[in-house]
């Protein structure tokens, strides 16, 4: 039994191992050789495996930025000893993007595939200058498409960080300016900025503002990111290098993947215009910013210092002034200014002779806010004590402590508990008889049933009571729908977006009769994409164009209009980075084009 067991398993084993011989993993370029300006095609291929495989992510490659293009499936069959054996390969099909001249290694590659992992062998590949430099076998043409390189774009789009000073306290505010500066380059798809925080605290960023201005005596489009970063490490404290993702528009020189002549005239008619207009990913990186973080000075450091640093006022409220003992005073707190609100906290109120309770704290930004019920227990108690609120002023380096109160208060005795009287028994009277005049609850249950038929008798009471009834629902729906528009923000933009939308699209006519093409596209743009992130609850800047593809896709919208989307948001991005020239009617085509799909968007969202 024993030995049969063993022989099993090593049948088994000797199976897994067949059937993982049986599996190949390899990488493949299009070319050893690539010019600068040119597209490097990188192919990973599984071979073998019947499983349905995901795309492989692609390691870090120094020297290129990678986009992955899509899948392709093959099959092949070999003849063995008379019989037929099927081969099925699954390949993934990526770009790479040179950055820089020079020789990279494409580093091994691993995928883990039903349970075993391959890794693909090292491949060397030599970037040059220009596509003259590449060898070519005789007689063979590249058909590379011409994709500019970030080496040629440097002066042309850059990445800058800046921050109004070097010198910092820990934990100051400190605000953070990212531009991206773009000189007649189409750029779309733009990412927010990222960068490493360690050494940091830091806030969400504002929504990104655009502007057009002079810079190193050339005229730059400009994409202004605005945050703010809060030190927590003392000594230099490196930000950066910041990193911003987006896709860079290029011609590809041809629209005819078949050929000069597979079409009438030697030309594909079927192929749109865009078609010859692709698009490569790039990484933009700034220049790291070196921050000297300093410490707060000990020496000077009040005691009831909580953390709170930059420029503060410090109030306080406290009402009624005039109680009784066991009655409840509100004492408000209010702190606002510039500087760090994360970092500390509201002083804290504690005194003899009261009851207090904990306070209702508000962080509203660039104010923060405390309300809190305290009660006086005895007249003894005259006054609610000073409330101290001490910061680090920024501008005078040092402490400063603000004082508000003692605030007077007059502390009356209590009222003695009133006596108890029984209701409906007043006219008794000493001698335990009844007053002259009788007293029958007979007649007074009687005069109240003849009241109550008569009113539920008349067709005015029902009446009323309907429409009370029909106005209490309405109220408790109302009051509903708007605790969800307050407390459920994807609901409120979902169902605010076709509203602001239509707004949105009425200066639309207007740019097209005084021919303001770019204008007009970019307005058309941002109303379509800030319409399905508000349908989406997602950004709005970080929605691009294939994530809207792919979820109206997944949505099971009509291919139709997935097209006719496309192709506006397409010309937008050609009339607003490529400086595409579009005649009026076609402006006025597409502009009745988008109201028609945000309506039937609309009903396709419902």
């Amino acid at each position: 039994m024993k030995k049969f067991i063993a022989s099993l398993l090593m049948l088994m084993a000797l199976c897994v191992v067949a059937w993982a011989d049986a599996v190949t993993f390899e990488a493949a370029v299009s070319s050893s050789q690539v010019p600068l300006d040119e597209v490097l095609q990188l192919t990973l291929t599984v071979t073998g495996a019947n499983d349905n495989l995901d795309p492989v992510s692609l390691p870090v490659i120094d020297g290129f930025t990678a986009k992955y293009l899509g899948p392709s499936d093959s099959s092949s069959y070999v003849f063995v000893n008379g019989k037929s054996e099927s081969h099925t390969s699954r390949s993934f099909i990526y770009n790479l993007f040179p950055n820089k001249v020079g020789k990279f290694e494409i580093p091994a590659i691993s995928a883990t595939i039903a349970g075993h992992t391959y890794a693909t062998q090292p491949i060397v590949v030599e970037v040059v200058s220009s596509s003259s430099n590449v060898q070519q076998p005789s007689g063979q043409v590249s058909s590379q498409n011409q994709a500019p390189s970030l080496e040629s774009l440097k002066d042309k789009i850059f990445l800058a960080a800046h921050v109004d000073k070097k010198e910092v306290y820990l934990n100051e505010k400190v605000p953070l300016t990212i531009k991206l500066l773009v000189n007649d380059v189409p750029v779309r798809d733009i990412q927010y900025p990222q960068f490493e925080k360690q050494g940091f605290q830091t806030d969400a960023f504002d929504k990104p503002q655009q502007s057009s201005g002079i810079f190193n005596g050339s005229r730059y489009d400009t994409v202004e990111f605005k945050t703010n970063i809060y030190p927590n490490r003392l000594g230099e404290v490196t930000l950066g290098p910041v990193q911003l993702s987006a896709n860079l528009l290029y011609k590809t020189g041809s629209n005819n993947p078949f050929g000069s002549n597979s079409g009438f005239l030697g030309t594909d008619v079927f192929n749109s215009f865009f078609d010859s207009y692709a698009s490569r990913p790039i990484v933009l990186t700034s220049e790291p910013v070196v921050l000297h973080v300093l410490p707060l000075p000990q020496e000077s450091r009040p005691n009831d210092f909580s953390g709170a640093i930059g420029q503060f006022d410090f109030k306080v409220a406290v009402s009624p002034v005039q109680v009784k003992a066991g009655d409840p005073i509100t004492l408000k707190m209010d702190i606002t200014g510039k500087g760090n609100f994360k970092n500390f906290q509201i002083p804290v109120f504690q005194a003899a002779g009261f009851k207090t309770y904990s306070p209702q704290i508000k962080d509203l930004g660039n104010e923060k806010t405390a309300e809190e019920v305290i009660i006086p227990m005895s007249v003894d108690v005259k006054e609610v004590p000073a409330l101290r609120f001490s910061y680090f002023d920024i501008q005078a380096k040092d402490y400063k402590t603000i004082v508000q109160g003692p605030f007077p208060i007059q502390v009356a005795a209590s009222s003695p508990e009133q006596e108890f009287k029984a209701v409906g028994f007043s006219n008794l009277n000493p001698a335990g008889g009844v007053n002259g005049n009788s007293f029958s609850w007979g007649k007074v249950f009687h005069k109240i049933f003849q009241c109550a038929g008569r009113i539920f008798r008349s067709v005015i009471f029902w009446i009323g009571s309907g429409l009370v009834l029909a106005a209490w629902v309405s109220l408790i729906v109302w009051r509903r729908f708007q605790e969800r528009l307050k407390n459920d923000p994807a609901f409120a933009r979902r169902l605010k977006a076709v509203s602001q939308a239509k707004r949105a699209l009425i200066p639309a006519g207007e740019l097209i009769s005084k021919g303001q093409t770019k204008d007009f596209y970019a307005l058309i743009s941002k109303i379509l994409r800030d319409y399905l992130a508000n349908k989406w609850h997602h950004s709005s800047a970080a929605l691009n164009m294939d994530e809207i593809l792919s979820r109206l896709k997944a949505a099971e919208c009509h291919e139709a209009r997935i097209a006719e989307l496309k192709a506006i948001l397409e010309q937008a991005d050609l009339a607003c980075f490529a400086g595409a020239i579009v005649d009026p009617e076609k402006m006025r085509t597409h502009l009745a084009e988008t109201q028609d799909l945000i309506v039937y968007l609309e009903r396709f969202f419902r």
